[in-house]
């Protein structure tokens, strides 16, 4: 009998601990998780602080069968010799020991604290637990003013939702466009646009210089221009959480996750880690990356649950794909940008068209936006943007199909589709975004 222990039950985890009991149903599969309750839903915070769901909501009691489950445990320390983890119950304070065969690292991340001056005052916030939306939610009711750090998707999101609660909102982005790791400069204006019209100040190309106030925050200076605001929230991503593996010796990557080998397999061959905390690649650059999404962190979690019962199955990396929206507008991305093929040294092709998802006459036809990246030398997708109100996630999920194995744009250009008025457009928008990039090869 193969004894598993999982550290951390969220995507990865889940997933990690439900495939190892599928692989092999006689392994004993034990997690161990710090939180109280076992999965939560962090992508729908933003959801929860604007009020269109209730905060309870997010968190889910769902266990997968035959697997022991420790609530409220936290894992101190890995003995890799005598293959031992050491938790300790953070109710009672009592510790104890467990033993495993194979060893999954699912810890995630934890939110990134920029060195600002007065980051540690009251009424600064992060984005990332339930306890986070609940503060966030509480403080609104006295705010009238707040700022947001970080232009992802999360800061996005949590920009409208806060203007839902009623609140002046500036969004202030450090890099010259909001979105930068998904969108190129273009279509990220299209969503600026969308945040202005719902009344946010969107700041690009600045930093948070300093955060005021005597014990509570009452003003922000960037861009040497001070604003009077209530409450700071910081939507500057997260890092990976890797304490637990560096002090155990494990090996950390140029990232800052944990180094992993194509089977998810740490420097120490029972020792596998998968979500947020690992450091991966990236499917069109081969660069090391990381991933912060839900749906990779749960393709890593089952490859390196069935790996870690005996399953040979490759994890070959990332596009890092990512879907996001505010108020009806639906963003999504796969692959690379142009800006990141520059600095890979890929020369590539853009282009970008605009049509509508219905035959123009059709009451409910709205605009899509939808730009390719092709590489110039062989004609094979490396990136797609879409920006719509509807069909947005469906192409992008199909796009990432396309990237992962390496159609050419002449390939998705003579693509069959289906249509219908009342449901699908006259020519497909990926295929007109095609046949705009053949016109420029």
């Amino acid at each position: 009998m193969t004894r598993v222990v999982i550290i951390g039950h969220e995507s990865a985890g889940f997933n990690a601990a439900r495939q190892a009991k599928i692989v092999d149903r006689s392994a004993k599969i034990t997690v161990i998780e710090r939180r109280t309750y076992p999965l939560y839903h962090p992508c729908d915070i933003p959801s929860a602080i604007s009020g269109e769901i209730a905060l309870h909501s997010l968190i889910e009691d769902i266990r997968p069968p035959h697997v022991e489950l420790h609530l409220g445990s936290d894992a101190e320390e890995i003995n890799l010799d005598r293959k031992i983890v050491k938790t300790k119950e953070l109710k009672s304070g009592r510790t104890k020991t467990v033993s495993y065969d194979s060893l999954i690292l699912a810890t995630g991340g934890r939110p990134f604290r920029p060195p600002i001056p007065g980051i540690d005052l009251d009424g600064v916030y992060e984005v990332k637990t339930v306890e986070d939306a609940n503060a966030i939610i509480n403080a609104t009711k006295k705010a009238k003013k707040a700022v947001v750090v970080g232009g992802g998707a999360i800061g996005v999101e949590t920009s409208v939702a806060l203007r839902r609660r009623g609140l002046e909102v500036t969004l202030i982005e450090m890099v010259p466009h909001i979105l930068p790791s998904a969108l190129d400069k273009d279509m990220s204006e299209l969503v600026a646009e969308k945040l202005r019209k719902e009344g946010v100040r969107v700041l690009c190309g600045q930093t948070l210089d300093e955060i005021a106030g005597g014990r509570s925050v009452n003003s922000v200076l960037s861009g040497g221009v001070e604003y009077p605001v209530d409450m700071v929230v910081m939507a500057t991503g997260t890092r990976p959480e890797t304490e637990l593996a560096e002090n155990a010796g494990l090996e950390v990557g140029t990232t800052g996750g944990i180094k992993v080998d194509q089977y998810l397999r740490t420097s120490d061959p029972n020792i596998f880690a998968a979500g947020d905390c690992a450091e991966t690649r990236n499917i069109i650059t081969g660069e090391p990356t990381l991933s912060q999404t839900a749906s990779v962190a749960m393709k890593m979690g089952r490859i390196a649950g069935g790996n870690a019962v005996g399953w040979k199955e490759k994890f070959d990396g990332t596009l890092n794909t990512l879907v996001t929206s505010i108020s009806g507008l639906v963003i999504g991305s796969t692959g690379i940008t142009t800006k990141k093929a520059e600095e890979a040294r890929i020369e590539v092709i853009s282009a970008r068209i605009r049509t509508l998802n219905k035959p123009a006459y059709h009451p409910e036809a709205t605009p899509i936006y939808v730009k390719l990246i092709v590489k110039s030398d062989d004609r094979r997708l490396v990136g797609g943007q879409v920006i719509g109100m509807t069909g947005v996630a469906e192409r992008v999920n199909l796009l990432s199909l396309a990237v992962q194995n390496g159609m050419h744009v002449d390939e998705l250009a003579n693509m069959e589709y289906c249509y219908m008025p009342a449901v699908a457009a006259t020519v497909e928008p990926l295929t007109m975004a095609a046949e705009a990039v053949l016109r420029k090869l």
